[in-house]
């Protein structure tokens, strides 16, 4: 599993970056018109409230169990009543919370992959997993903080946006991270990680 958590977050850290390297007027362009891409935020709302219905449902909290309970068309002796409610939140905050919606799905997502990371390789036996715990760490205290906050991070994005040298900056942060994680994947393929 560690190979994998190494390709899967490297891969786009990597692109991301390169991108941002090869073109960064380009770059420039999305991450000032990414908060507000109608499209981008309804496929990451509904990837977060899906995630979220996969986690209530894998995990069984009573508290939702509870909830979900008081709603006689959606009880929790309907199978799948989670998933309705994925289907309902996803179109509600797509109609009544639409501005900077793709920051908060880019956030939902940040939170909930660490509930699958961690199970998977906290016994591998090397040293190496803990950059992508510390990294999902970043990641989940960094979604809390943009779910709350999306503004914040659309106003950072467009001051990295208003500067070449910043937003190579901003590449070469995600290049070099991607590059680390996609070494380290193909080692762990290989099985030289110790």
């Amino acid at each position: 599993m560690l190979t994998f958590w190494f390709f899967v977050l490297g891969i786009p850290l990597a692109l991301g970056g390169a991108f941002a390297l090869a073109c960064p007027t380009k770059a420039a362009e999305l991450l000032v018109k990414f908060p507000r891409n109608a499209l981008a935020g309804a496929v990451l709302c509904a990837l977060g409230w899906f995630g979220t219905a996969y986690e209530v449902d894998t995990i069984g909290i009573d508290v939702f169990d509870r909830i979900v309970r008081r709603f006689w068309f959606l009880s929790s002796d309907v199978p799948g009543a989670v998933w309705i409610w994925a289907i309902v939140l996803t179109v509600l905050t797509c109609l009544w919370m639409s501005n900077l919606l793709p920051i908060r799905g880019v956030a939902a997502i940040f939170m909930l992959f660490p509930a699958e990371l961690f199970p998977s390789i906290r016994l591998c036996d090397t040293a190496w997993r803990l950059t992508l715990v510390v990294f999902a760490y970043l990641c989940a205290s960094a979604g809390m903080f943009a779910m709350f906050y999306p503004w914040r991070i659309r106003q950072v994005w467009a001051w990295i946006a208003e500067n070449r040298t910043r937003v190579l900056a901003y590449g070469a942060f995600h290049a070099v991270w991607g590059a680390l994680f996609l070494v380290l994947g193909a080692c762990a393929a290989a099985g030289l990680l110790k």
